[in-house]
């Protein structure tokens, strides 16, 4: 089911099934600055958790058992339940089932936060641990971003310009060529220019060790969007050749290593996997103002 918040500047569209942004843009005009795919169907903006990235042939072992879990986690096939509604926010939230304990063996809340401030969507991941021990996961977002915004131009009119200068160096984690970073970002790492090239094998994932922003913008047209990320997080960049998105991944807690290897299995043992007390609450997010 989808559910529409808006203010006086913007609108936003989620859909309850995975808790999926589904349309964002101004109260005056159509363009929708997040990417659907053509079908209409859900799935192609999934919240991840509690996996990100996948596990050694789907199977991970925790405390001496085996449990098989899909990429990225079985929440974007959780149908959520709106806690709480604003005009211009919105609470979903999911909990544990007999299906996710099979998977995962812990009682939690999982809530999804999305809040209208300005031109800025605010997106909000809120984990709370409800069983008796420590608890692990992971957590994030795979939204894919129109580019060209509203169809205007290329896909290669676009950038992706850094508040704080990026190098190839903080690529940890790249399917492609590590030198495609190189060859597409300015010589002051202030900006990396888009080229459906540059993903010829896949993504690229940065090392965000502070808090910074990224805008996405266009030498041909005025619509752009900036994301602010967090501190302590992993940024993720890619797209399918020829296709109409790039893909702005903001996560939070362990990533898969490239090739999928034995640690990758070990849920407690995966490195950056985040981890909360009984009773306890972890909370991250991050902001899309979009531009015009």
């Amino acid at each position: 089911m989808k559910t529409t918040i808006a203010n006086g500047t913007i609108t936003f569209t989620a859909e309850s099934m995975g808790a999926e942004p589904w349309a964002l843009g101004f109260n005056d005009d159509e363009v929708n600055y997040i990417w659907r795919p053509s079908s209409g169907e859900s799935g192609g903006t999934p919240v991840c958790f509690p996996l990100l990235g996948a596990v050694p042939g789907g199977v991970y072992r925790l405390d001496g058992n085996e449990y098989r879990m899909g990429m990225h986690g079985f929440a974007q096939f959780c149908d959520f339940s709106i806690v709480e509604k604003t005009g211009a926010s919105v609470l979903y939230q999911i909990s544990e089932t007999p299906e996710t304990l099979a998977q995962y063996p812990w009682r939690f809340c999982f809530r999804v936060r999305y809040a209208l401030e300005g031109t800025a969507l605010v997106t909000e991941y809120r984990v709370k641990n409800n069983d008796t021990r420590e608890m692990y996961f992971s957590v994030g977002g795979h939204p894919r971003f129109s580019c060209p915004i509203g169809g205007a131009g290329e896909f290669g009119d676009y950038v992706l310009e850094f508040e704080k200068p990026e190098s190839p160096e903080a690529v940890i984690k790249s399917y492609s060529p590590r030198e495609n970073i190189t060859r597409f970002m300015d010589a002051g790492g202030g900006t990396l220019r888009l080229d459906y090239s540059m993903f010829e094998q896949g993504a690229f994932c940065f090392n965000v060790r502070q808090d910074r922003a990224v805008t996405l913008k266009s030498r041909a047209a005025p619509r752009a969007l900036r994301m602010f990320i967090g501190g302590g997080a992993w940024f993720q960049l890619w797209t399918s050749a020829g296709a109409p998105f790039i893909a702005l991944e903001p996560w939070y807690g362990s990533i898969s290593s490239l090739p999928i290897g034995p640690l990758d299995g070990d849920w407690k043992g995966r490195p950056g996997t985040l981890r909360i007390a009984a009773g306890e609450e972890y909370r991250c997010g991050y902001w899309v103002t979009i531009l015009k």
